[in-house]
């Protein structure tokens, strides 16, 4: 099926060290276990990893996987559907080139992060135009509808997701948003409420005290983030719950029972959530991975209990993809369940951060600029 987009009309509205030994023992058992259960015999697989399907990369833009199909934008505009199932997604469209694929109520594809500024919507099972948005660099979806910034303009547009249906819009300094509310902070150091639905205020202007202020929206929860310092508000009110002394935040995470994962110029900060009480801190993790996984940036990994700071288990110089551990190796990769630390088997040599999970799939852009499709074991 060839869909032309271009012929489709407007919508009407628009964290503690590791030892060194610990390491070298665990990928000492791996290749221990590899020699046992077939070694070198990478054409077989070992554990039952199967081969779906092969595409050719070059040129590609984008991609995205799913549970059905894996969805490829390339920089001549095209943008395919490669089914993963019988009955499954299989179509190409064409359209504004664009380099973010995302999946929204699974069912919307979004193709954003284009030099025209022109976000698509597409029908996920057909390839059908839905509706298309331009003067919108970027969009974030928010359960049935989704939220479009400019930089230019510096106002947020709310709209329906399925149809485009122009729903509300606020100017906005910055903003952050969940499925239900949206706060919105202005130039002057004010933040305001809203009804993320209807735009309706739920709780009015109040002073944050800060010029430009950095709002995050977490849980309950607004986050102000300065340059030394992390203030909390209550959500319903915005009263000040809270104020800490942290190295400057770029990002927070829920993380855990009552804990805040602070990212910043000195690492990981962990917070009690109640209080903003430091529960402890690490200047060696730079990220977070699936399932709680820190990283450092030299690629170390671990599992680490977050109420405390101790490590549980070192997964070495790996990197968590879904539920599995890639460790790269002389020609090939091994794979290894993150829950149980069994080896599911061998693909060939990939490097994890060109690789993406979605339910039994594995999917990885293979040196050679191709996308390797495949299913991993139960």
């Amino acid at each position: 099926m060839l869909i032309d987009l271009d012929a489709a009309p407007e919508p009407s509205l628009s964290p503690a060290r590791a030892r060194r030994p610990v390491r070298y023992w665990i990928v000492a058992v791996l290749v221990l276990v590899l020699i046992l259960v077939g070694g070198s015999a990478a054409p077989g697989r070992p554990g039952g990893i199967a081969e779906v399907l092969t595409v050719e990369g070059q040129g590609t833009v984008a991609s995205l996987l799913t549970g059905e199909a894996f969805y490829l934008a390339h920089m001549n505009g095209t943008i395919e559907a490669r089914p993963l199932c019988a009955g499954c997604p299989k179509w190409s469209t064409r359209g504004t080139p664009g380099q973010r694929l995302t999946m929204a109520e699974g069912d919307t594809l979004i193709l954003d992060g284009n030099d025209t500024a022109e976000s698509i919507f597409l029908d996920a099972r057909t390839g059908a135009l839905r509706w298309r948005l331009n003067n919108a660099l970027a969009v974030d979806p928010y359960g049935g509808r989704v939220a479009a910034w400019s930089f230019e303009d510096r106002v947020l547009r709310m709209r329906d997701l399925r149809s485009g249906r122009a729903l509300w819009s606020r100017p906005a300094f910055n903003y952050s948003a969940d499925d239900a509310y949206v706060v919105i902070a202005d130039k002057a150091g004010g933040a305001t409420v809203y009804d993320a639905a209807t735009g309706r205020e739920r709780t009015p202007r109040r002073e944050l005290g800060v010029p430009d202020p950095a709002v995050q929206l977490v849980g309950e929860r607004v986050l102000l983030l300065g340059g030394s310092y992390l203030a909390a508000y209550h959500r319903d009110g915005l009263s000040r719950e809270w104020i800490t002394s942290t190295p400057a935040a770029y990002g927070v995470l829920p993380c855990g029972d009552g804990l805040l994962c602070v990212f910043g110029a000195e690492g990981l900060t962990v917070l009690d959530a109640a209080d903003g009480s430091v529960r402890w801190a690490d200047p060696a993790w730079t990220g977070m991975g699936a399932d709680g996984v820190l990283t450092e940036e030299g690629g170390r990994t671990a599992i680490v209990d977050l109420a405390t700071g101790r490590v549980e288990r070192e997964l070495g110089r790996t990197a968590p993809v879904g539920d599995s551990l890639l460790f790269p190796e002389p020609g090939r990769t091994t794979v290894v369940g993150l829950s149980d630390g069994r080896v599911r088997g061998v693909l060939p040599l990939v490097s994890p951060g060109a690789c993406s999970a979605a339910g039994p799939f594995l999917a990885c852009e293979t040196p050679n600029v191709t996308f390797t499709v495949w299913r991993l074991p139960g």
